[in-house]
């Protein structure tokens, strides 16, 4: 028997990560009833499983299968359960560096959104509320320890990350979850404080249209999914009375808007950080077991690459391994000895997102040449880096180089080559600019509050709208845009807005 559902609320936001969370929570903070929609289930910490693909499945997209169209695809990493990707992600902090904001002033008229004084502001409130704090040497990890052993023998700035984890054991499961909720992701932070203070959550809820009637945005209709199978099992329409909120994240949101009869620049500009990363044996154990996930990085922001330290889960640390046979099995024995250092590249290129065919969504995005110059150059100093923390074996993971190196002047060769796109592995977890904010509506998709340029009561908040990568981790720059907007939100369809 088919199901449906029917809820109204003053805001309707589709999407429960950095942007719809935060927005929720402003709004209910401010005394609006508020109905949070979510594609994905919700998955407590007690009860997330350990193993990755059990973990991947049931929070992750089509179990991190999505991948750009292209002759070598490239996976895109993107959560589908409530708290969106800050559940499966490191929980990195970042604020809005001092050069996009002057950027985003100069070319996109972004000046109130971006207000100095007022992103200050919130970037100090989010951190009080998530719990922000640099990784103690404590919890650091073997992994990270040996990159600060490298960045400082090289010479490079390296330092401990700002995570969301203050209360991180170094249990190196953030792929999976955090299963102690340690991490102040939003599905233990922000949704239950909404949902602490009136706000409706309806997990398991496939957005598919927002009501659109006179130019103005009355609502949301979609599917409701079943919680075992995940299929259909019948639909729900949500009421909108003031606005309708879209943070379905930058590969989705578009999707969305588009089906919706929103189109012009809808989908355009996208933008990533893709990465690469290096594996290194070590003759004594590393522990990759142990630890923040990513505890340490070298930000290079004047070459637009950061590196980091990420620690694997066993499962996909014995699926980087080289080899075959008897010769992998050797290998797989030394797994704790293992190391890995990953470059994020703040790439130039420029794609589309598209609705795809069956449900699916279109990604075009291919790495220009110096994109892949800057990759190139990257794996040839995590390839130093390893040697100098005292790696014995190298294995970068290149097509055209040697799956093993054994000496650190085998670096020089990577420079030496003609650099092809199919000689990468490369994976984007930061994703932007698919529905760009602007002052002109014949180059942007929202305006500086967020409201779509061409539907009067829908906003979008999410990684969307920001019009540029950034060349650092974003979550903590969606919240603070978010929480922005909101605020302005809030105050221009009630004046008494009561302090957040």
């Amino acid at each position: 028997m088919s199901m449906h559902q029917e809820d109204s609320a003053d805001f309707v936001i589709v999407g429960t990560g950095a942007g719809g969370a935060t927005a929720a929570r402003v709004l209910c903070d401010a005394g609006f009833s508020v109905v949070m929609i979510e594609e994905g289930p919700r998955v407590p910490s007690e009860t997330r499983p350990a193993g990755l693909l059990d973990a991947m499945s049931e929070s992750m997209r089509d179990i991190a299968t999505v991948a750009t169209r292209s002759r070598t695809p490239m996976p895109l990493l993107l959560g589908r359960c409530v708290g969106g990707s800050t559940a499966v992600n490191s929980g990195i902090i970042w604020r809005l560096p001092d050069d996009v904001r002057a950027d985003w002033r100069l070319r996109f008229g972004l000046d109130e959104l971006v207000d100095d004084v007022e992103l200050e502001r919130i970037f100090a409130r989010i951190e009080t509320d998530l719990e922000v704090a640099e990784v103690s040497d404590e919890i650091r990890g073997g992994n990270a320890d040996l990159m600060k052993i490298a960045s400082e023998a090289l010479g490079l700035p390296g330092r401990a990350m700002r995570r969301n984890a203050k209360r991180c054991v170094g249990n190196a499961r953030c792929l999976q979850g955090c299963p102690e909720g340690a991490r102040q992701s939003m599905d233990v932070s922000y949704v239950p404080y909404a949902v602490q203070h009136g706000a409706r959550l309806h997990p398991l809820c496939r957005a598919e249209r927002v009501i659109i009637e006179r130019g103005c945005a009355q609502g949301v209709r979609g599917t409701l999914l079943d919680p075992s199978s995940r299929q259909p099992q019948g639909t729900f329409h949500v009421h909108a009375a003031r606005a309708v909120i879209i943070a379905a994240s930058a590969i989705h949101t578009p999707v969305l808007l588009w089906k919706s009869g929103l189109r012009r620049n809808v989908g355009e500009g996208y933008q990533a950080h893709p990465g690469v990363a290096v594996l290194g044996r070590f003759d004594r154990q590393v522990g990759m077991g142990f630890g923040a996930s990513q505890a340490y990085e070298v930000p290079l922001r004047e070459h637009g690459v950061k590196l980091e330290s990420i620690a694997l889960p066993p499962e996909l640390l014995a699926a980087r391994l080289p080899g075959a046979g008897a010769e992998w099995q050797r290998d797989l024995r030394k797994l704790d000895y293992f190391a890995q250092f990953c470059a994020v590249v703040r790439m130039r290129a420029r794609g589309r997102v598209r609705p795809g065919h069956f449900g699916m969504v279109d990604v075009r995005y291919e790495p220009l040449a110096d994109d892949l110059r800057r990759v190139n150059e990257s794996v040839a100093l995590l390839v130093r880096m390893m040697f100098a923390a005292g790696a014995v074996e190298v294995y970068p993971g290149v097509a055209g180089l040697p799956e093993r190196m054994t000496r650190v002047e085998q670096a020089d060769s990577i420079l030496q080559r003609s650099v092809r796109r199919r000689d990468f592995h490369l994976m984007a977890s930061h994703h932007f600019a698919t529905a760009a904010a602007g002052i002109d509506p014949e180059t942007s998709v929202v305006s500086p509050t967020l409201e779509t340029h061409d539907a009067a009561q829908l906003y979008v908040m999410d990684a969307s709208v920001l019009p540029t990568n950034l060349g650092v981790n974003p979550q903590h720059s969606i919240m603070a845009l978010a929480f922005r907007a909101a605020e302005r939100l809030a105050n221009a369809k009630r004046p008494s807005l009561r302090a957040a």
